[in-house]
C-alpha cells in the first residue's frame, strides 16, 4: 500500500501516489507476525500479495521476508493497482490455489479503505471455513483452535485445515526485523 503522508491532492482534486512510497499495511504486519509465531520455525511461510506497480520496490519485499516468510509470491497487473476487495479476493484466491496452503491469515482489513471484506471473500471463494475477528491462534495436530472476542464473549473455535482466518490487530505486536534479518532477506 502506498505510504499515507507521501500522498497528495491535485488541482483537479484527485489523489496523486507518483511520491508514495510503498510501505507493508499494520493490518497485513499482525498477520505475518501471526505466521511467524504459529510457525515457529518448524513450518513454512509464505507471503502473498497482489497489486499493481508498487510490488516492484525492493524495500518492501525485504521487509516482508526479514519477518519470518520464506517466499514472497506477488501478481503484479496494472489492473490491480487500486483494486476493489472482490477483484483482490479473485487474484489472491486464484494464486493461493496455484501455490498450495494450509491456511491463509489475513489482517482485520486493509490500510487503505479498511473494507474487512478481502479475506471473508477469498475463503468464500475457495470454499474454505472462514473466521473472522481472531485473537488467538493455537495448533493442535491437524487443526487449529482460534479465540475471537466479540463485544462480551470469547469464542473458541475448532478447525479442521485448510481453512482462512482474519487476525485483529491485538493479535500481537509485529516484531521488528534485526538489521541481520533485513539484510539477508531475498
Amino acid at each position: 500500500m502506498p505510504e499515507e503522508q507521501d500522498i497528495t491532492v491535485t488541482p483537479e482534486h484527485s489523489l496523486n501516489f507518483d511520491r508514495a512510497e510503498a510501505k507493508i499495511s499494520q493490518f497485513d504486519l499482525n498477520a505475518i507476525e501471526a505466521a511467524a509465531q504459529l510457525a515457529g520455525g518448524g513450518d513454512e511461510i509464505a507471503a502473498l500479495t497482489v497489486g499493481g506497480s508498487l510490488l516492484q520496490n525492493s524495500k518492501v519485499r525485504k521487509d516482508v521476508l526479514s519477518r519470518g516468510p520464506d517466499a514472497l509470491f506477488m501478481v503484479q497487473d496494472a489492473q490491480l493497482e487500486h483494486a476493489l476487495p472482490k477483484e483482490t479476493a479473485l487474484a489472491l484466491a486464484s494464486a493461493a490455489e496455484k501455490i498450495g496452503f494450509d491456511l491463509l491469515l489475513f489482517g482485520e482489513g486493509s490500510g487503505d479503505i479498511y473494507a474487512q471484506q478481502v479475506g471473508l471473500l477469498t475463503g468464500e471463494l475457495l470454499k474454505l471455513p472462514v473466521i473472522n475477528a481472531v485473537s488467538h491462534i493455537q495448533r493442535d495436530g491437524d487443526k487449529i483452535i482460534v479465540e475471537r472476542t466479540l463485544e462480551e464473549d470469547v469464542e473458541i473455535i475448532e478447525l479442521t485445515l485448510p481453512a482462512v482466518l482474519c487476525v485483529t490487530s491485538d493479535i500481537n505486536v509485529p516484531r521488528i526485523p534485526s538489521m541481520k534479518a533485513i539484510l539477508g532477506a531475498g
